[in-house]
């Protein structure tokens, strides 16, 4: 007698089959944990179903019907997606975190499709997902799986080039051209041109460093957190959402809660460091970035 697969058992051997495609066969413990973190919470959540639709859905249009589809978004941001080949970004490499996508909301699949062939992506994903309306939320699953989706003509003109030596200057001067942030951009160029910003505390040091000291991306906050704070995953996630949306009362409140926890750290030190954290409320999404910038050197523009 035979078992029937379910779909967390099916995707748990796509992420396994990936991660060992990705990291060998013997993956460090960074690379195994980081997996266990995400799946838990994927399964706990009961988001299963909308990524094993995902990797149907992808792997049919980009591997079987030939069709460009590039991830963005926060979607780099999880390494249970690079297994599944959602993402060519391996979060690990440039620093992502994972709660920017595997987190208590639905996840919000963001794809830009080969222009030429986006109404054949669009059919075909359909059909599939018909296909499976007995197994499956398809209501609850569409929207996200065509979250923000777009037809990007670049993606026809494949041309690889060899990505920048300073790949730190790229991101950050892709992620400080947004217009709300362009002030920033000018003391970056500034500081990146003469080497001086004010240092003092290494580990903080460390990772504004390849900012040239401005908090430029969302991802620095929650190393900002994690270093200093303890505070990792999703309530880490909380405390970024509070902060670039405004809502003074919660982040005072987690500022409290936080320096009342704190040792082998100042009272003043914490009082800098918490003011890089909130410095830029505007701070942007690094896995966006990676990967817009990666597509460049992929495709031509």
């Amino acid at each position: 007698m035979t078992t029937k697969r379910t779909n967390t058992d099916i995707l748990k051997g796509l992420v396994a089959e990936g991660m060992k495609m990705h990291y060998g066969d013997k993956p460090g413990n960074q690379v195994k944990l980081r997996i266990l973190w995400e799946l838990k919470h994927i399964i706990d959540a009961g988001f299963v179903d909308y990524y094993v639709m995902a990797f149907w859905i992808f792997r049919h249009m980009a591997q079987s019907k030939g069709i460009n589809v590039w991830a963005r978004g926060a979607m780099p941001s999880s390494i249970v997606c690079y297994c599944l080949g959602l993402t060519e970004v391996d979060p690990l490499r440039y620093g992502l975190h994972s709660a920017r996508f595997v987190n208590e909301m639905p996840p919000r699949f963001q794809f830009d499709v080969e222009m030429s062939r986006f109404n054949e992506f669009m059919q075909g994903a359909e059909e599939m997902l018909d296909a499976n309306k007995e197994c499956v939320d398809v209501d609850a699953i569409r929207p996200c799986l065509f979250y923000n989706i777009g037809r990007s003509a670049y993606l026809s003109k494949e041309n690889q080039r060899p990505l920048p030596e300073d790949m730190d200057d790229e991101l950050a001067r892709y992620a400080l051209r947004m217009p709300e942030t362009m002030e920033l951009y000018d003391y970056y160029v500034r500081r990146k041109a003469d080497g001086l910003w004010t240092k003092g505390i290494p580990m903080l040091d460390k990772i504004i460093a390849p900012t040239c000291g401005l908090l430029v991306f969302q991802e620095q906050m929650f190393d900002i957190l994690r270093q200093f704070f303890q505070v990792y995953g999703i309530e880490a996630n909380h405390i970024r959402q509070s902060i670039q949306r405004g809502e003074r009362e919660k982040v005072e409140a987690y500022k409290k809660k936080l320096f009342a926890s704190l040792e082998d750290v100042s009272e003043s030190e914490a009082e800098r460091v918490w003011q890089v954290l909130t410095s830029n409320p505007k701070a942007f999404l690094k896995a966006h970035a990676v990967s817009h910038v990666l597509s460049s050197y992929k495709y031509e523009f």
